[in-house]
C-alpha cells in the first residue's frame, strides 16, 4: 500500500506544472486515506475564496480530494472568504469575510482568488502563492519532512449563553526549531448552507460550505511562544459567531516561525 501511496506521490509531483489534473486521479490509492501513513508532520492548507468566485468551488474541491487521499489527521484545511469577491449582494447573502482574512490577503498582497498557501512555504523566494495547479505536488513534498515539533490541543470549555469557547494545548519540540516562534489559533467551521456561485456562473443557493474560517482566537498573527525550555502551554478563548453551530466548529493550532511565515506544525480538534 504504501509502495502505491508514494508512486502516486511522485505522479502527483510530475504533473504539479501543469494547470490542470482530473479530479478522479486524486482518488487512485486503494483505501484512500485509511492506508496513508505519515510522518507526523502536518500541512495546512489555507484556501483564499469568495462567495462570488465561479472557479472557487472546482479549487475547493481539489483541496477535498487531496484531504480525501491523505486524511484530514495529515491534511488540514481552511477557507479564507476575502477580496472583491467575499462580499454581499442580493443572490449572495453570507459572505464570510473576517477581518483577520481580509488583513492576512492584504499583507501578502493577493490579488484574486482561488489561491491558496501550503504551510506558508516559500515566503523568503517571493513564491508563497500557490495556484490550485501546484497544491498537490507541493502538498506531497511538504508531507515527507519530518516533524520539528508536536501540538496537542484540547477543548476547556464552552459558555453556551455567551458562545464563549476556551482551548488549551501545549507544543513540544522534537527537532530543531527557529528562534522566533509564534502559535495561532483559528476557528473555523463545517456545513454551512449558503450560496455560492459556481463555474457556469450560475449561483446555487444550497451550496455546502466546508472549513470556512471565522475568526482568530488571538489576532491574525498569534502570540509569541517560548519553546526554550523544550515546551510550553498556552490558553486562548473566542466568543463564536452568533450564528456559528458549534457542533459543525474545529479549532486549528499552528506554529510558525515569525521571520519568514512558515508553518512548522500544525493541529486540530472538533469541538
Amino acid at each position: 500500500m504504501k509502495i502505491k501511496i508514494l508512486a502516486f506521490a511522485a505522479l502527483l509531483l510530475g504533473l504539479q506544472a501543469c494547470d490542470e489534473i482530473p479530479e478522479d486521479e486524486y482518488l487512485l490509492i486503494e483505501g484512500g486515506s485509511q492506508g496513508y501513513q505519515g510522518t507526523g508532520h502536518r500541512v495546512f492548507l489555507e484556501e483564499f475564496t469568495g462567495v462570488k468566485c465561479n472557479n472557487c468551488p472546482a479549487a475547493n474541491q481539489k483541496a477535498k480530494n487531496l484531504q480525501a487521499i491523505y486524511g484530514k489527521e495529515n491534511l488540514i484545511l481552511i477557507g479564507i472568504h476575502a477580496g472583491n469577491l467575499a462580499t454581499t449582494d442580493a443572490e449572495h447573502p453570507k459572505a464570510f469575510n473576517t477581518p483577520e482574512g481580509t488583513e492576512l490577503f492584504n499583507f501578502f498582497q493577493l490579488f484574486g482568488v482561488p489561491v491558496g498557501f501550503v504551510n506558508r512555504l516559500d515566503y523568503d523566494e517571493n513564491k508563497m502563492i500557490k495556484g490550485e495547479g501546484d497544491w498537490a505536488g507541493v502538498v506531497a513534498t511538504e508531507l515527507e519532512r519530518q516533524p520539528v515539533a508536536e501540538i496537542n490541543l484540547v477543548e476547556d470549555s464552552y459558555n453556551a449563553g455567551t458562545m464563549e469557547l476556551t482551548v488549551s494545548g501545549n507544543v513540544s519540540a522534537t527537532g530543531t526549531l527557529p528562534d522566533n516562534i509564534k502559535v495561532c489559533l483559528y476557528l473555523t467551521e463545517n456545513d454551512i448552507v449558503s450560496a455560492q456561485t459556481l463555474g457556469d456562473k450560475s449561483v446555487n443557493p444550497n451550496y455546502v460550505h466546508d472549513h470556512v474560517f471565522r475568526g482568530s482566537f488571538s489576532g491574525t498573527y498569534g502570540k509569541t511562544i517560548d519553546l526554550s525550555s523544550g515546551s510550553a502551554s498556552f490558553t486562548e478563548s473566542i466568543t463564536l459567531p452568533s450564528d456559528a453551530v458549534k457542533a459543525n466548529c474545529e479549532v486549528i493550532a499552528f506554529i510558525y516561525d515569525a521571520d519568514n511565515y512558515q508553518i512548522l506544525q500544525s493541529n486540530f480538534i472538533e469541538i
